[in-house]
Order: C-alpha cells, then structure tokens, then sequence
C-alpha cells in the first residue's frame, strides 16, 4: 500500500543526449571534486569509453582515439600490467607499481577503442597475476600484498580467462559472499565480483537460491548494498536495475551530482535490464558491451 504522506519520486525519461555529453565532458577534464581518485585515471577513462560504447557513441576523430590508446599504453609497467595513472611521474616500480584493477580496465578500454594488442607484454602480465595470489589462494591488488578485495579475484579471473571457484569460505551465512573468508557481512559488490569470477569458472551453481534470495533482498526503491543501508545507484548495477539524473550522467542518489563511476554502472544496469533500446547488450561477467568481449577474445587470440 502507497503511503500518502510519502513524496512521490519525479521519473524521467532516458536522456541520450545529455548522458553522451556528460561521458565526453569527462574525458577532457573531470572536476575538482575527483582529484582524490588521480590515482586511478584509466579506471575512469574505462568508465566514460564503456559508457559511451553501450550508448553507441563512441564517434572519436584519429587524433583522439591515437591519443587515448597511446596514454594508455603509456601505462604498462615494463614488468607487465598497468599502472592507474602517471600520477607519481615516475617508472620505478616501488612507488608506482602495476596493479590489477588498473590492469583490469586498461585492457578493456584498449579493446573498446579497437586497439592492437601486439605490445602487450603477455609473459609480464602472468607474471603479475602470479605475483598476486596470496598463500589462501586469495588476491591482492599488487605484489605489496597490501589489501586482499574479493574485487581482485574477479578482475584476475577475467584477465586468465583470456590468457589461458573464489573460495567457499568467502560465503557468509546469508548466502552471499564477502570479501575474505572470516568477514561475516556480506556486501552487493563483493558478491558481484565472486558470481562473476564463479561464471568464468563455470562454477555458478555453487552460488546457489540462497544467493539469489539475497541479492533479491536488497532491492527497496532502488538498491542497497547490505541490510539495513541506505538505496546506492551503484548497486543497481552490482545487484540488478538503475535511477537517473536529468542533468546527464547518474548520482549516487537522487539528488546527487552524478561522477563517472555511478553513472557507468547505472547505465549498465540499464543494458542487463533491458529497459532502453539505446543502448548495446551488455557482457555482464566482463563488464563491457558483448561486442567488445567477443573483440578482444579474438585479439588475444590472434597475439598468443
């Protein structure tokens, strides 16, 4: 039953137009307000080229498409694997060292833009993925054994899946999963990471009706990403559907301004709901449009 003293949310319809010229508007220059993220520049250049790619517009003169590939490529470590961004002004690989997230989504941007991918240092890459697995058989974001997210185990799983189950443990007793075994809450987006690295492994049985039944819970307005916390756009995405803004781009919430990782993942969960023939079918494992998995499948084919 409506409650009547509840404000009723405005709905809007999906802004193209305003969505493409917010993604190209970030990749000139984002604002003030991102600085803190500096350190993961490629991560939101994949935001803003993905998005664009789902939104079939992805029109780029020779000039900036040589000039987003060439940054990228920028990126890679001599040892293999990419850094976030050119951030520390510096090649030594103690104070920036390669990473898996950024790794992650360099490949992927390079494959939205169609590049080659015959300078990719292959044997570094396995090298860097090696170097990550802790003794549990976990992963860590880089060889400092820093931090152990369950967002890198996924991120590894794709990036074997192109090169050649998480842990049961990591299941909490509601069914879905966090981040390392022993973390007794489980969260959307660390559930996302293990269903889908589980997919790649074509283990998806072991997530099971009690996974299902959780991510269903989570859904109020919008989504939370664990009980009892409050609607995130983000987890429209990690857990099933998405809000938007009218002012182009998606918040966080409502009222929010929008910024490039909200806004991407909402209109992810758009593409898996199906909801606007605007945009492309979305690879939901891999997190980019079903053409450019299938592309860059085939290219790392054609360089092995």
């Amino acid at each position: 039953m409506t409650d009547p003293d509840r404000p009723r949310l405005q709905q809007h319809t999906f802004k193209r137009n305003a969505h493409i010229n917010y993604f190209r508007r970030c990749l000139r220059a984002l604002p003030t307000a991102a600085q803190s993220s500096d350190s993961n520049r490629v991560t939101a250049a994949y935001f803003c080229l993905s998005a664009l790619d789902l939104l079939d517009a992805l029109e780029t003169t020779p000039e900036q498409r040589s000039g987003w590939v060439e940054w990228i490529w920028s990126l890679q470590s001599p040892s293999g694997g990419f850094r976030g961004s050119p951030f520390m002004t510096t090649s030594n690989e103690k104070t920036s060292p390669p990473h898996l997230p950024s790794t992650y989504t360099a490949l992927l941007s390079l494959a939205i833009l169609r590049a080659p991918l015959d300078r990719l240092n292959i044997s570094g890459l396995i090298g860097l993925l090696r170097s990550c697995q802790a003794p549990d058989g976990s992963i860590i974001g880089d060889s400092s054994g820093v931090d152990i997210p369950q967002a890198c185990s996924f991120v590894e799983r794709c990036q074997v899946s192109l090169l050649n189950p998480p842990h049961a443990d990591k299941k909490t007793w509601e069914g879905a999963y966090a981040s390392r075994p022993g973390v007794v809450e489980a969260q959307g987006g660390t559930t996302y990471c293990s269903v889908a690295a589980l997919s790649l492994l074509n283990h998806t049985a072991t997530a099971g009706d009690a996974t299902l039944r959780w991510l269903v819970g989570r859904q109020l307005g919008g989504f939370q990403g664990r009980p009892s916390k409050l609607q995130d756009v983000c987890y429209s995405f990690w857990c099933g559907a998405a809000i938007s803004s009218p002012l182009g781009g998606f918040g966080k919430e409502p009222e929010d301004y929008p910024d490039p990782f909200h806004s991407y993942l909402a209109l992810a969960a758009l593409s898996l709901s199906h909801s606007q023939a605007e945009l492309k079918p979305l690879d939901a494992r891999w997190n980019v449009s079903v053409g450019t998995r299938t592309w860059l499948v085939t290219e790392i084919a054609r360089i092995k």
